[in-house]
């Protein structure tokens, strides 16, 4: 009843603020997701750090021999992908946020 009496600029109003709020919540998300596998990958680089010996890696369901150097380099990269996405959501956030 009450969204009969809005009128059409306000209806549009109202969905593009439900749709920025909705965003929101998708960031919000994806940042924790990315949170999860920074902290993920923080743990894998000290393990391997640590490990004496050989070094193993999950390809598909399967663990495969890794060269150590090669391996740190792989997780290297990982988080350096991370922290770009990190960024990119960050900017996204702010670019929300600034609209509502």
């Amino acid at each position: 009843m009450a969204e009969q009496q809005l009128t059409e600029g306000q209806k549009k109003d109202l969905g593009d603020y439900q749709s920025l709020q909705q965003q929101m919540q998708m960031l919000m998300m994806q940042k924790q997701q990315l949170a999860v596998a920074q902290a993920e990958n923080k743990a894998a680089v000290e393990a391997v750090e640590k490990a004496e010996g050989k070094v193993y890696r999950f390809a598909g369901s399967v663990l495969v021999e890794k060269d150590k150097t090669a391996l740190k380099e792989e997780l290297a990269n990982e988080a350096e992908t991370l922290e770009l996405r990190a960024k990119v959501i960050d900017k996204q956030e702010k670019q929300a946020r600034e609209r509502l």
